[in-house]
């Protein structure tokens, strides 16, 4: 009995122990990128134009870029839209393009992307952003 009683007192402790490494955390970041903060990008043939806004995000630490998630949510009309974001358009003048809103993290910062599939260079507009990270 008191091996039984020994052992199931160990067994406690250990998982007592290892209860932190299986617990989830997140924290939640909310981002604004005014019209003026978008900026023009292009490869190094000066093709395939793109927009950036890029962020220190000290959130984002080592840890979690090995072990955690990181999800940003676009934010428009009471919505929230999981990136990418891609939306269809057309205007009066019949003109179609889509527009896709990407992302990319490293540890220490995050990189938002608005790209026109006709390449069309309209800056972005003020966007908001919900950014999830989880480790």
């Amino acid at each position: 009995m008191k091996k039984l009683f020994f052992l199931f007192a160990i067994t406690i402790l250990f998982v007592s122990c290892q209860e932190d490494y299986y617990e989830t955390k997140w924290e939640v970041v909310n981002l604004e990128v005014r019209s003026a903060q978008w900026t023009l990008d292009s490869d190094d043939d000066g093709l395939n134009k793109y927009f950036y806004s890029t962020f220190d995000m000290p959130e984002i630490t080592p840890k979690v870029y090995d072990l955690g998630n990181v999800q940003v949510y676009y934010e428009a009309d009471g919505i929230q839209q999981v990136l990418p974001y891609v939306r269809h358009y057309e205007n009066s003048e019949g003109a179609l393009w889509t527009r896709t809103v990407d992302y990319s993290f490293a540890s220490g910062s995050l990189t938002i992307y608005v790209t026109n599939s006709d390449f069309f260079l309209e800056t972005p507009p003020d966007m908001n952003f919900r950014v999830v990270i989880m480790w």
